[in-house]
């Protein structure tokens, strides 16, 4: 399975990338590589602070094309499928009071 490695180096590129609204969680991962929706992937994460990385499967559940109308980078979003660090947990302690902010984030 393809791995992907992405690493957050603060919270606000991190709140930036965390879809909140995926039920097992997700994240967007900036690409230039075109991927179809579904299509399977292993990402390996270092979040803001963390020393170990943590790697979780998902399928792409989110395409933004380089031709966006929005502001938003070229990229997919990821959802997690096999979350065994339990890492949307992690992802919304780092995040905290973010959480409900209404900046807008890569996707929504």
């Amino acid at each position: 399975m393809e791995e992907l490695t992405v690493e957050f180096n603060n919270v606000h590129v991190l709140y930036k990338c965390y879809m909140s609204f995926l039920k097992e969680g997700g994240l967007f991962v900036v690409t230039n590589r075109q991927y179809d929706l579904g299509h399977s992937l292993a990402i390996n994460v270092l979040l803001p602070e963390e020393e170990s990385h943590f790697v979780v499967t998902g399928k792409v559940a989110w395409l933004n094309p380089s031709a966006s109308h929005s502001n938003a980078p070229q990229g997919i979003g990821i959802a997690f499928i096999d979350d065994k660090y339990n890492l949307k947990q992690r992802i919304e302690t780092h995040l905290g009071p973010l959480l409900g902010s209404n900046e807008a984030t890569y996707t929504l």
